[in-house]
């Protein structure tokens, strides 16, 4: 029994120190930064961890037996398509993007990364194929050990690695990856965010509001240096070239941070980045955009294309429900039509057709992968594409820059063409609408098929989104900005300001000095690994 034992628990080991590789270099990190002492409890913890995972395999209990086997390899085939996409694994913020609105996307991050799913089937099919094998052996000697004894050395396993996970808030775990899974899963069932009424708003505006109309375009996954308003080789935004009149290019701006839900509560929230990581949940207390803007006299609007009915996304709450006057998602999943984004199109049209003061939040669907998908054929100018679904792949940049470039086109520069006609633009005088997006884009690189969201060390890509300013007013048109300079934590001061209030959140995009350009990856609370980038 013995050599079965220690032959199983060697095959666990290696498999994992294979692929995933992080067991030596976490532990001569843990020595180098912290302590010997911290060093040899994670050691410890680790192998016992591999033990006690190596002991179930000697269960008698056929059905104990099958329940551990597939939570083991649904463990093990979450943490390495995580690696094969993100080049660090499962952490703590995969987990919170997939239920805070991840399925959403799920079909398109399914076709997306087939490949990298299709190789970790194939190698979990390998090691499943050998751990029957020891198992038939287990089997047949009777080499069974009793249930109560595994179920002890589980429990303490459990306990003293989620001693781990709690003392570092998640950022750090210990291997193997059932327990780092199991883990992570109980630290954020235990530390879920603060969800209940925002707080009062005290202040009132001072001054009269510079705008009538003030709307926020909040696009997906635009990477600023792919407009071509922007340098980029390919015409991907001929019809904001041909108007460029009518607004102001503020070039390269960085994103709160490169993922979509991160961004969105930055921005209406108004945390600014020294108040990041955001451990006492500020951004879900202090008064949103949405009450500065009811406050100041304006009617609330929020349109989004990504979400169904009453499926809340980007941690706004039924709470934030109370303060927007006009929530409008779609009535059903999106699909292209000759007008891209057409129920945002009309659903603004409509709401400026009244004579009230409007502040209009919106989200666009815009170009979310899988790139191929988010236009029609007929608007397929730049050749070579990827197929409608084709998994991306390394060898296939070109072609996904390509389709990438067909979305931005259709997406953006086609939808402005729209928009600004249905709501009559040109010819108003009162209206100011700020476009950004809620992160950029890394389309294959570094060797890397995650475009956004990566955690760790992302590419500053992911944080680089254009920013524009909509406008017929002179005094926006005629005032010295600069160009790639600014962040989005510039927005909801320049809001408030706009609004008539002097108590500003930060520093606004009309001020001479700058936030640093930089956004955050990971949790924005402060949970799991973080990380600041700076795109230059």
């Amino acid at each position: 029994m013995r050599s079965i034992y220690l032959l199983l628990f060697m095959i666990i080991v290696v498999f994992e120190i294979i692929l995933f590789g992080d067991i030596g270099s976490k532990i001569a990190l843990l020595y180098e930064r912290k302590s010997i002492y911290i060093a040899v409890y994670y050691t410890l913890v680790t192998f016992l961890g591999f033990f006690s995972v190596t002991t179930f395999f000697f269960v008698k209990n056929k059905i104990i037996f099958t329940f551990f086997v597939l939570v083991l390899f649904l463990s093990y085939g979450i943490d390495l398509v995580y690696k094969a996409i993100n080049h660090t694994g499962f952490g703590f913020n995969d987990l919170g993007i997939a239920l805070n609105g991840g399925a959403a996307f799920a079909m398109e991050a399914l076709s997306s990364y087939a490949s990298e799913i299709q190789s970790v089937v194939l190698i979990l099919l390998g090691l499943l194929f050998i751990l029957v094998i020891i198992r038939s052996i287990v089997i047949k000697k009777k080499l069974f050990i009793s249930l109560k004894k595994i179920s002890i050395l589980f429990i303490i396993t459990l306990l003293l690695s989620y001693s781990i996970t709690h003392k570092t808030t998640a950022e750090s775990q210990s291997r193997p990856t059932l327990f780092k899974v199991l883990n992570t899963s109980i630290y954020f069932l235990f530390n879920q965010l603060y969800y209940g009424e925002r707080e009062a708003l005290k202040v009132t505006p001072s001054k009269l509001s510079s705008y009538k109309n003030i709307i926020l375009i909040v696009d997906e996954s635009v990477g600023g240096q792919y407009l071509s308003i922007n340098g980029y080789e390919k015409e991907t935004t001929p019809y904001l070239q041909s108007i460029s009149d009518a607004y102001v290019n503020l070039g390269l701006a960085s994103s709160a941070a490169n993922c979509s839900d991160k961004s969105n509560i930055a921005l209406m929230s108004g945390i600014q980045m020294n108040q990041l990581p955001d451990k006492s949940q500020q951004a879900l207390k202090m008064p949103s955009i949405f009450q500065y803007a009811k406050n100041a006299g304006y009617r609330t609007h929020y349109f989004s294309a990504q979400k169904v009915g009453m499926d809340l996304q980007n941690y706004i709450t039924n709470y934030d429900l109370l303060d927007i006057d006009n929530f409008s998602q779609l009535d059903k999943p999106y699909t292209h039509k000759s007008m891209p984004e057409q129920s945002i199109i009309l659903a603004t049209q409509k709401a400026l057709e009244k004579n009230d003061k409007n502040f209009i939040f919106i989200v666009k669907r815009g170009v979310h992968f899988h790139w191929e998908n988010d236009y029609p054929v007929s608007e397929k100018y730049f050749v070579p594409t990827l197929e409608q679904n084709e998994p991306l792949l390394l060898a296939k940049k070109k072609e996904a820059l390509n389709s990438y470039a067909n979305s931005l086109k259709y997406n953006v520069d086609l939808f402005f063409k729209y928009f600004l006609e249905k709501i009559d633009f040109f010819t108003r005088k009162d209206t100011l609408i700020i476009y950004t997006s809620d992160h950029g884009q890394s389309i294959l690189e570094e060797g890397r098929v995650a475009t956004h969201c990566d955690s760790t060390t992302p590419p500053k890509t992911q944080g680089i989104v254009p920013l524009l300013l909509f406008s017929n007013n002179s005094v926006i048109r005629n005032f010295d900005f600069k160009t790639n300079r600014y962040s989005h934590y510039e927005i909801f001061p320049t809001i408030q300001k706009l609004m008539g209030y002097e108590t500003l959140r930060g520093k606004t995009l009309f001020d001479e000095v700058f936030t640093k350009q930089e956004f955050i990856s990971g949790d924005i609370f402060g949970r799991g690994h973080v990380e600041f980038t700076t795109i230059k």
